[in-house]
C-alpha cells in the first residue's frame, strides 16, 4: 500500500503538472537565489543555499542544500538537508508540484520524504492539498523491551518507520496589504512508534536528542503566518505547534520576520524567534539572516 500510494500520487501530480504548464509562454518566470545563516542559544549554526529557477515553459525547478552544526557536551553533531523539487507556475490558476527531501544525521535520525502538492489560486485565496510519503530511520542498538503482557520483543540495530501525511494550506489575500496563511498536516504510521519512548520495565530506546529533531516523528503539525506589505518590503509573525507521536509532548515555535527590498533584484530577510517543548524547561532563542537575488 505504501508503494501504491506513492505511485498513485506521483502519477496524478505528473499529469496535473503537464496540464498546469503553459507551454506557449514566451517569457521566462523569475528565478531567485537565497543564502541563509542562522544561530540559536543551544550553540547550533545553520547554513542554507536555496535556488529556484523559472523557465519560459511556465515551470519552476528548485534545489536546496543545508547543514546544521550543534555542539553537545563538547562534541559537534552535524545534520544535512537536501531538497529537489519541480512545480508549475506559482501564480497560475492551478498549481501542481513535487518535492524530494532528505534530512538527517546518520548517527541519530534520517528521513526521506516525497511530497506531492496540488493547489489553486483565486482572486483572494490560495488553497493547497499536500500528501507526504516519508521513511524515517534511526539506530536502536538492538535493544529489547517488555510488552505489558510480559512478551520480550527484540528491536533491530536500525529501525525504519514509514509514515504518510495529509495536509491543507489556506492563504487569504483579501485584506491587502495584510495576508494570512493557515496550515495543518496529520501523519499516520505503519507501527506503534510510542514503543520507542518511555514505558514501564524498560529504558528509553531512542535518545531524547532524536525525539527533538525538527523533521520526523510527529502526530500532527499546525501553523499560522500573518504578514503586512509595506512600500519597502514586509513584516510578519509566524507560529507553529507539533505533537510528538512518541510521548505526546507539544513543541512550539514563534517568530517575527522582516523583509527589506534593498533593490528590485536584491532583498534582505531578518528573522528572530524562540522554540520550546513541554518536556524541557529550556527555551531556545534563534536568529537568522538571509540575502536573496532575483532575476
Amino acid at each position: 500500500m505504501f508503494f501504491l500510494n506513492r505511485r498513485f500520487y506521483g502519477f496524478v501530480v505528473s499529469a496535473l503538472l503537464l496540464l498546469a504548464t503553459d507551454l506557449s509562454a514566451k517569457e521566462a518566470l523569475s528565478s531567485m537565489l537565497t543564502v541563509e545563516l542562522g544561530r540559536n542559544s543551544a550553540d547550533t549554526d545553520e547554513t542554507y543555499v536555496d535556488l529556484d529557477l523559472g523557465f519560459n515553459n511556465g515551470m519552476h525547478l528548485r534545489g536546496m542544500l543545508g547543514k546544521t552544526q550543534q555542539t553537545v557536551d563538547g562534541q559537534v553533531q552535524e545534520s544535512d538537508s537536501r531538497l529537489l523539487g519541480v512545480s508549475s507556475d506559482y501564480s497560475a490558476r492551478f498549481v501542481a508540484g513535487f518535492d524530494y527531501e532528505y534530512w538527517g544525521d546518520k548517527t541519530m535520525l534520517e528521513t526521506w520524504t516525497n511530497r506531492f502538492k496540488l493547489g489553486t489560486n483565486t482572486k483572494d485565496w490560495y488553497l493547497q492539498f499536500r500528501y507526504e510519503d516519508r521513511r524515517s530511520q534511526f539506530p536502536t542498538s538492538g535493544a529489547a523491551y517488555v510488552r505489558p503482557n510480559g512478551k520480550v520483543v527484540q528491536l533491530p540495530v536500525v529501525s525504519n518507520v514509514n509514515s504518510t501525511g495529509k495536509g491543507l494550506n489556506v492563504s487569504f489575500y483579501g485584506l491587502y496589504p495584510m495576508a494570512l496563511t493557515l496550515s495543518y498536516i496529520r501523519y499516520s504510521y505503519d507501527l506503534d512508534v510510542a514503543v520507542l519512548g518511555k514505558g514501564p520495565r524498560r529504558t528509553q530506546l531512542v535518545s531524547s536528542s532524536n525525539l527533538d529533531m525538527p523533521v520526523g516523528l510527529e502526530t500532527w503539525r499546525r501553523s499560522a503566518d500573518m504578514s503586512y506589505n509595506l512600500n519597502w518590503g514586509l513584516v510578519g509573525l509566524s507560529g507553529s505547534q507539533g505533537e510528538s507521536v512518541v510521548d505526546k509532548s507539544i513543541a512550539r515555535n514563534i517568530s517575527a520576520y522582516l523583509i527589506w527590498n534593498m533593490r528590485d533584484d536584491w532583498s534582505l530577510t531578518l528573522t528572530g524567534g524562540q522554540a520550546s517543548t513541554d518536556d524541557s524547561p529550556e527555551t531556545i532563542r534563534y536568529g537568522r539572516v538571509a540575502v536573496s537575488h532575483r532575476w
